[in-house]
């Protein structure tokens, strides 16, 4: 066959115009029949006739399913995540639910998916000062501005698609901490907790829930504004955690995996412990006594001193006794030396 022979579709049958052939591993395809692909399916190339014709199979009945999908969350900006949490499956449209007939965006099971992560990629842009010549010049050290985009990637149990990623931001959200930063970060956590619940994933919970589609805002936050991502719960219950092991016995359960000590014997008291059978503090019958220990007087001691004992003396005027003083107390005659 010549390179512009006309070729034939092995999917429909009809003929493939100029520019318009999508290879497959052993055929040809046309471009509308590959329209009808999931946006998520890569592997056309390797993909077989067989295996392209199953797929546009469960496209078709992806449609039924799609008629009665009803979201009541959505997430994100340009590309959104619509979730139906009564049926639990949602879908990855950029498009509003009116306008699906021709996407077909794939309905999947919240079950399907295998892991939901964050990823937040930076870029950067060179912010110049204005030279004497007027033209642009670095500064010294260079400075920057960046940016950031908030992307979720999806792993899920699919039979045509491993992974996929959606950018919640459709602009680029210029600054770390900012407002609009934050809320991308926080609407990221909610989608990991909404579509994963009990699961985990790479965000923790900071906040609780997404919009809920034509519904009010939910109840303000700490700072005085309303929260536009707060869950709802369309059933008017807390949900359960479907992961959690729960116990029919209503008992704690005991470690199977405990090991016993066979020899563990309860503490024996000590056979050499001397117990008082009078219930009183025993003596030391090793104390010495000293049977002569005497209170020996100390020889470096000091002495009170002793106040001079006071003679009496006769007057020799009058004859008059006296004990005390230098003069009679008679006569007032002055002792004699």
């Amino acid at each position: 066959m010549g390179l512009f022979d006309k070729k034939f579709c092995d999917i429909c049958g009809e003929k493939i115009g100029l520019l318009g052939n999508r290879k497959l591993e052993d055929g040809n395809m046309c471009k509308d029949c590959a329209k009808k692909l999931s946006p998520f399916f890569s592997d056309r190339r390797s993909s077989t006739i067989d295996e392209i014709k199953q797929q546009l199979a469960y496209r078709e009945q992806n449609k039924v399913a799609l008629k009665s999908f009803r979201p009541n969350l959505t997430f994100g900006d340009g590309k959104k995540i619509y979730v139906d949490m009564a049926n639990g499956n949602f879908v990855v449209s950029s498009l509003s639910p009116n306008n699906w007939d021709d996407e077909n965006p794939d309905v999947m099971a919240l079950s399907s998916i295998m892991s939901c992560n964050l990823k937040i990629d930076e870029d950067k842009d060179e912010i110049y000062t204005q030279g004497k010549d007027g033209q642009r010049v670095s500064y010294n050290p260079p400075r920057y501005k960046f940016y950031y985009n908030f992307i979720l990637e999806f792993a899920v149990n699919n039979p045509y698609f491993d992974d996929f990623r959606v950018q919640l931001n459709t602009f680029r959200v210029e600054g770390m901490g900012t407002m609009e930063y934050n809320k991308y970060q926080q609407m990221a956590m909610e989608v990991i907790n909404t579509l994963t619940p009990g699961r985990g994933g790479a965000m923790p919970n900071m906040m609780n829930g997404g919009m809920p589609m034509n519904q009010g805002y939910a109840p303000a936050n700490a700072y005085g504004q309303p929260n536009p991502y707060a869950q709802q719960n369309p059933y008017g219950q807390p949900q359960a955690n479907p992961y959690a092991q729960q116990n029919p016995y209503g008992q704690p359960q005991a470690n199977p995996y405990a090991q016993q000590n066979p020899y563990a014997q309860p503490q024996q008291a000590n056979p050499y412990a001397q117990q008082n059978p009078y219930g009183q503090p025993q003596a030391n019958p090793y104390a010495q006594q000293n049977p002569y220990a005497q209170q020996q007087p100390n020889p470096y001691a000091q002495q009170p001193a002793q106040a001079p004992v006071a003679q009496n003396w006769v007057c020799p005027a009058c004859n008059a006794t006296n004990d005390s003083g230098a003069f009679c107390a008679c006569c007032g005659t002055p002792k004699a030396n």
